[in-house]
């Protein structure tokens, strides 16, 4: 299992466990984050090694891409629905 997977696998397993469905504060995510993190990275050094700077950074690059292709998959989306597709809406 990559890591970005591991990663996913904790944020989504949290957001699921929540009465709210999701984090109700930015602080709440910041937190769900690093735990995610450190949960990624222990299934992947059995807990026995430290963690490089290298593997934090590229997991925070792969982070950064996943949310760029949610936001041009969204971007898509809502143009789409975004469009007029009837006449004038002065001439109700």
């Amino acid at each position: 299992m990559k890591l970005i997977d591991r990663f996913n696998q904790y944020l989504n397993e949290e957001c699921a466990s929540m009465p709210h469905g999701s984090f109700i504060s930015f602080e709440h995510l910041e937190a769900a984050t690093l735990r995610a993190a450190l949960y990624a990275f222990a299934r992947k050094y059995n807990l026995k090694k430290s963690i490089p700077v290298e593997d934090l950074k590229n997991l925070a690059d792969l982070i950064e891409a996943q949310g760029n292709k949610s936001i041009e998959k969204h971007q898509t989306v809502m143009k789409v629905a975004q469009e007029r597709h009837g006449g004038d809406l002065d001439a109700l």
